[in-house]
């Protein structure tokens, strides 16, 4: 996945993160993850393999839209996934995904 691709599918990525390195390194390493990776409902009471993906890889970016951290915390933590991802593909594969991971999304009551 290139950078252009990620922002596209997630126009949730500041834009002053759009240009930074880093995130070309992510989007090329975690693309395969990325193209399954979508937001959960805000009414999800159990979490698909996408909605984990989301959370832990595009989450740190998102929170820091909202101004609830910093970009050095942020492009910090992409690194840290990236290098983790190298040290060891199948381990930090295996920490995106909680043993009760459902197989698709499930929604509370009264949510479509």
């Amino acid at each position: 996945m290139t950078v252009q691709e990620l922002i596209a599918r997630f126009p949730e990525i500041p834009r002053d993160l759009h240009k930074e390195p880093i995130l070309a390194k992510f989007a090329e390493t975690f693309g395969n993850l990325l193209r399954i990776a979508h937001k959960p409902s805000a009414c999800s009471t159990q979490y698909d393999v996408g909605n984990h993906y989301y959370l832990k890889l595009v989450g740190p970016m998102d929170i820091y839209r909202y101004g609830l951290s910093t970009r050095e915390k942020v492009l910090k933590q992409l690194q840290t996934f990236i290098d983790a991802y190298q040290a060891d593909p199948q381990g930090f594969l295996a920490s995106l995904l909680p043993a009760d991971t459902a197989a698709r999304e499930v929604k509370g009551p009264g949510c479509s």
